[in-house]
């Protein structure tokens, strides 16, 4: 009887665990500074509630499939909810307090401030804005994303 011999590829940690997610930060071409920042980061996510409430809230958007705001819409983008998860990252909670988050029927995200008249659209390559304030309209798209360029754009707005 022949016996079938097996290598263990994976990592003895659970698929989406902490380390994973470190493993992975390392590995990117990144400063070691921000390497830190996000590690930072990361940590807070599980001692702030805003920010396991955020990742939540992405984690959820990428359940919604084809068809789910009638014919004709698209399942969002996991490119899109990974750029997100970016900004995310190197934000902090008061980033967000301005903003919700929702789905857009085009595959894209949407950040709608809470107190003013202001949009932000989220794509895969791109993003653009539009904010109303003092009777002055302002915006722009086509902007290449960079959570760096977005999150400025969220403060800037905010």
């Amino acid at each position: 009887m022949r016996q079938q011999m097996t290598v263990k590829t994976t990592p003895t940690y659970g698929r989406g665990s902490y380390a994973d997610v470190m493993a992975y930060l390392y590995s990117l071409p990144i400063t070691p500074e921000v390497k830190r920042n996000v590690g930072q980061r990361l940590m807070q996510e599980v001692t702030e509630p805003a920010l396991a409430e955020a990742f939540a809230r992405i984690d959820h958007l990428a359940t919604l499939r084809k068809g789910w705001a009638g014919k004709g819409s698209s399942a969002v983008s996991r490119i899109v909810l990974k750029n997100l998860k970016q900004v995310l990252l190197i934000s902090n909670n008061a980033d967000w307090e301005e903003w919700t988050i929702s789905p857009d029927v085009n595959s894209t995200v949407g950040l709608q401030s809470k107190s003013k008249q202001a949009l932000i659209s989220l794509g895969t390559k791109e993003f653009s804005y539009y904010v109303e304030y003092d009777g002055k309209e302002k915006g722009d798209s086509h902007i290449m994303f960079s959570p760096e360029a977005f999150l400025g754009i969220m403060r800037e707005i905010a």
